[in-house]
């Protein structure tokens, strides 16, 4: 009988992901469709794996699936609900339907200009708000963690000094706001996934992409386009960089969910350290590739400064009218107010210190998380 016990409790430990025999762990598959070289996966899935690991001395293992190793990119969403993968990162553009609450919010990126305050304000509202938290219910996933790209700028094929260049020109773009903005200046407006940008560029299917500066590095574009606008159209930040499927977080244990919780707000300010470090580094490496950089002109940056102050407005008709949502104008006033609140915290903060700015992040939002509550 007491055999018979002891393989029914092994058998059960096993159905839940967990083992009770000596030296098993806890296995997550977790899967990112960036390159390994892209910040958001050598330091939010790769470095972090290891530093999971070495939190719970061995117990949870982080498999790491890159590119489309394990999802398509348009599926990890979709994957992750269903279980195919237990983290990921997703884009929330490129499932609107699915996250509409993700896609108003996002609306708002080209009034943002500092990755670092975004991330945070992002993560804080995104686990704090209620009806972010009811997004994440309604799609079975607990939502863990925000990133924020370097600002978006033109990576071209084609000189783009000034706004009479743009004309005509298709545009790589993100979201309903870079799209509405490539028209605003005449050009054309291309959905496109980050995967094929290199190849678009290089068989001139599109004209530029509008991306952060990074991607010429990581993902080689400066060997297809030779010219860089500095345009700051702000970073992206729609969906994720962190969530799991929901049934799994809630089998884990407390120490586990803390260990994640706590590691992913040190990975979180690695991350986007890295990520403004890689643009920063991608433009001034760019002249040996044979690229051409240049300043916005002042009518481009009128442009931007003109749509931005459009883009609230924008968020509240994309709210009501696409994804008829009850209280659009209150989503986004909430959220401002995060913005704000994080503005404030983060005044007198050195930008590159990564130790007081995880320290800030912890001690305002990851500490505040309730393991045995959250997600569930």
């Amino acid at each position: 009988m007491q055999i018979k016990k002891l393989w029914t409790a092994v058998a059960l430990s096993a159905a839940l992901g967990f083992s009770s025999v000596a030296g098993a762990k806890t296995e997550l598959n977790a899967s990112i469709w960036f390159p390994e070289s892209q910040p958001l996966t050598r330091y939010g899935y790769m470095e972090w794996a290891k530093k999971v690991d070495k939190a719970s001395d061995g117990d949870i293992k982080i498999n790491v699936f890159t590119d489309t190793t394990l999802l398509p990119v348009v599926a990890h969403l979709s994957g992750l609900r269903d279980g195919i993968a237990d983290i990921t990162y997703h884009a929330g553009t490129y499932t609107p339907s699915d996250l509409p609450e993700d896609n108003v919010l996002a609306v708002l990126g080209i009034v943002q200009e500092d990755p670092l305050l975004t991330t945070f304000a992002v993560a804080d509202f995104y686990m704090n708000d209620p009806d972010m938290q009811a997004l994440w219910k309604r799609q079975k996933i607990t939502f863990l963690g925000a990133y924020a790209s370097v600002p978006y700028v033109l990576i071209c094929r084609k000189k783009v000094e000034n706004i009479g260049d743009l004309k005509g020109l298709k545009l790589r773009t993100a979201g309903p706001v870079y799209a509405e903005w490539a028209r605003s200046v005449g050009a054309a407006p291309v959905n496109v996934p980050s995967s094929e940008m290199f190849t678009g560029l290089d068989k001139g299917q599109i004209d530029c992409a509008v991306m952060g500066a990074n991607e010429l590095k990581t993902r080689s574009l400066w060997d297809v386009a030779k010219h860089v606008n500095l345009a700051n159209l702000g970073p992206y930040f729609a969906g994720w960089e962190w969530a799991m499927n929901r049934a799994k977080w809630n089998k884990l244990t407390d120490g586990q969910r803390r260990i994640l919780l706590d590691t992913i707000a040190e990975s979180t300010v690695e991350t986007e350290l890295a990520y403004i470090a890689v643009g920063d580094e991608a433009i001034k490496e760019s002249s040996n590739h044979g690229v051409t950089v240049y300043q916005p002109s002042s009518e481009i940056e009128q442009s931007i400064t003109d749509f931005a102050s459009h883009a609230r407005a924008l968020a509240v008709k994309e709210g009501t009218e696409r994804f008829k949502l009850k209280d659009a104008e209150g989503l986004i006033s909430r959220f401002e107010a995060t913005v704000a609140k994080w503005d404030k915290l983060m005044q007198g903060v050195d930008r590159t210190d990564a130790k007081a700015l995880t320290a800030l992040l912890k001690d305002n939002l990851y500490s505040k998380i309730d393991e045995k509550t959250y997600g569930k």
